[in-house]
């Protein structure tokens, strides 16, 4: 008979026989309420969810639904539950459990007589999810489902039991899933966590892990954005990607203002299109925190500012320099007015390979070596979860699509790329141009011929500089 005491997992996976990888230890220990686990083919991952599952069907008078996109994903689940509790514990022989295993009729249920009940659903038959209170959920094949049938109908059935949700699922590019799972990153949500298990991981069937021979004639003869969606378990593979070093479990992360360190921030000018103001501080060893954006449309540059100043911000904030586009010396000026100095050459923008390259080579950076004299790399950029804008664009950033039988322009894709563009111009500024100084200062050469000609660089009037700002890497 079950009781109102949880059984132990580990307890209850030794009696049953179940060794989990560690990988899976790792996704069973785990109590946080909703767990997101983005797996490679082959990991295992029905497997673990069903196994978890099972010592919550001895709690008495609780609903557990497992919901696939249609009927028969859901089996996959129920399938391993079945075969450890009705065959393998014998379980079918009580007849007061009662039990139906037939997918083809839409028909997998067990309910036990303590007043447990779990179910197999369809989400392609919505008007079978209304009216429950559910315990907890297998959301089976996860990324094949829509946002609207966790929003709609499961999330709500979950709230009255505080019950909770497991999310097994292969990705399937940055849908409604990705969302939920990046909020398993945020240390703000303690009640979501989330993991990526790449296929080799699993060492029953790879024991060679990545460099088993099974996986390198998968590389070898997968193109490699199919291998890194269904064998690696990434998110965001996809062909034309600017930034395939972008790894979010490396780049993302809680990023608090460190007063001892310059500041800066980054624009790409817009208004029907947004304005993208990223502000970002490099550590004395040259890394870059994104820490904060702004990203708007509709809004004059000016009042863009006054609400950039009126900002909460962090003890000892500064403000130390702005970078911009040159095609717009209109705006630079008037953040160079309004709010700090702001450097807009038209240098920095003249190359654009040269700007990305540039940003990718603070995504892997060589710094040291490992026994056999290899190369170990590091990222050098990191971005606060709360810059969602700048997270979404670093995911979907894309080269333009070839016309035929031509070479792909060297641009990116004309969308989703304002928060891309404005680091580029800044980072291009700091390290190809030495815009690190106030503007006065790296001017004396030309102070003469441009007070002369009355020039304006970025819409800051060179005759009235004042001030000084720091290189990267200093304190000041």
């Amino acid at each position: 008979m079950a009781n109102n005491r949880a059984i132990s997992k580990a307890a209850f996976f030794k009696q049953i026989g179940y060794e989990p990888h560690p990988g899976q230890v790792e996704f069973h220990r785990s109590d946080a309420r909703f767990r997101v686990a983005v797996c490679g083919r082959r990991y295992g991952k029905s497997h673990m969810a069903g196994k978890d599952l099972e010592p919550k069907l001895f709690l008495p008078n609780k609903m557990f639904w497992i919901v696939g996109p249609v009927y028969s994903l859901a089996e996959k689940e129920f399938r391993v539950i079945w075969q450890d509790l009705i065959i393998n514990r014998k379980l079918g022989q009580d007849k007061t459990i009662k039990r139906a295993y037939s997918p083809k009729q839409g028909n997998m249920w067990i309910e036990f007589p303590w007043g447990t009940k779990l179910e197999c659903k369809s989400a392609d038959h919505s008007e079978n999810l209304v009216g429950e209170g559910l315990d907890h959920v297998i959301m089976s094949e996860a990324a094949k489902h829509q946002l609207d049938t966790w929003e709609r109908f499961i999330r709500p059935a979950l709230a009255d039991r505080r019950g909770s949700a497991d999310f097994v699922t292969t990705p399937e590019g940055f849908n409604w899933l990705y969302d939920l799972w990046m909020l398993g990153h945020d240390p703000s949500v303690p009640e979501y966590a989330s993991w990526s298990f790449p296929s080799w991981n699993n060492p029953s069937v790879y024991p060679g892990g990545e460099g088993d021979p099974e996986i390198k004639l998968l590389r070898r003869t997968m193109t490699p954005e199919s291998f890194a969606q269904e064998i690696g378990a990434d998110f965001g593979s996809f062909v034309g990607k600017i930034y395939p070093e972008w790894d979010i479990s490396k780049h993302v992360k809680e990023i608090k203002f460190n007063p001892l360190w310059p500041n800066y921030i980054a624009f790409d000018f817009g208004y029907t299109n947004p304005l993208a103001a990223i502000e970002f501080q490099i550590s004395p060893d040259d890394r870059v925190y994104i820490w904060r954006e702004h990203y708007k449309s509709f809004t004059r540059v000016e009042d863009h500012c006054e609400q950039l100043k009126a900002r909460e911000q962090p003890f000892g904030y500064h403000l130390d320099l702005a970078f911009g586009d040159a095609a717009d010396p209109e705006a630079a000026a008037t953040i160079s007015q309004k709010l700090v100095p702001c450097y807009a050459m038209p240098e920095a923008k003249v190359n654009w390979r040269e700007g990305i390259d540039l940003v990718r080579s603070f995504m892997e950076r060589e710094e040291k070596e490992d026994e056999f004299g290899g190369p170990i790399y590091f990222p050098a950029i990191f971005v606060d979860f709360s810059c969602i804008n700048t997270i979404r664009e670093f995911n979907n950033y894309k080269s333009s699509n070839p016309p035929n039988g031509r070479n792909a322009p060297e641009k990116s894709l004309a969308q989703d790329d304002h928060a891309m563009d404005a680091l580029r111009y800044a980072l291009v500024h700091i390290y190809k141009l030495g815009a690190t100084y106030h503007l006065s200062d790296v001017m004396d050469l030309n102070l003469e011929a441009t007070r002369s000609s009355g020039e304006q660089y970025g819409g800051y009037d060179v005759e009235g500089a004042s001030g000084y700002f720091t290189k990267s890497g200093q304190e000041f």
